[in-house]
């Protein structure tokens, strides 16, 4: 068991049944008005979806030495960082998975959000990229919010920002 108190929690069958294979604890979730909407494409880049919504981590039996920044459910549930419906969770505290029509209402304002906050390290880069490009028509890369000198954590858990690679000469 780890050292750290957000790794620590049961590890026993009976636990492990309960988990649905959502994904949405490894997801980043973005706060608006009232509940904490999954930006689809923006999670660990430890997920794997092995088939259409089923999620599975791809270091789970080390996950808290490959992925220091991850949480086991016992902790996550209260702090609100697993599905608002999980069975690990706190009912009604959690984030949310919305329909893609809500999501493409709601982009303008994950857009701001995501534009001014950045994106954790951890996440999966290229598949973050690939959505965003999609969503925007636009080419991005993700770019340190602070100079390594400035940079007051590990890079795991360091801030990234979004910029738009020129597609021309002429960008």
């Amino acid at each position: 068991m780890s050292q750290f108190s957000h790794q620590q929690g049961a590890n026993d069958a009976a636990h492990e049944d309960k988990c649905r294979r959502c994904g949405i604890a490894c997801h980043v979730a973005v706060p608006l008005d009232d509940r904490a909407i999954v930006v689809p494409g923006l999670h660990c880049r430890y997920l794997a979806e092995e088939s259409p919504g089923i999620f599975a981590c791809t270091v789970y039996a080390d996950r808290f030495v490959a992925a220091p920044w991850c949480h086991h459910a016992d902790v996550a549930g209260p702090l609100g960082y697993l599905a608002d419906d999980c069975p690990y969770g706190t009912p009604g505290r959690g984030k949310t998975r919305v329909s893609d029509a809500e999501f493409l209402s709601l982009w303008p304002h994950i857009w701001r959000i995501l534009r001014s906050w950045g994106v954790p390290n951890f996440v999966h880069h290229e598949r973050f990229l690939a959505a965003m490009h999609v969503r925007t028509g636009r080419e991005w890369e993700l770019v340190p919010m602070l100079t390594p000198g400035d940079q007051p954590f590990a890079s795991d858990t360091q801030q990234m920002r979004l910029r738009a690679v020129s597609t021309s000469p002429h960008d």
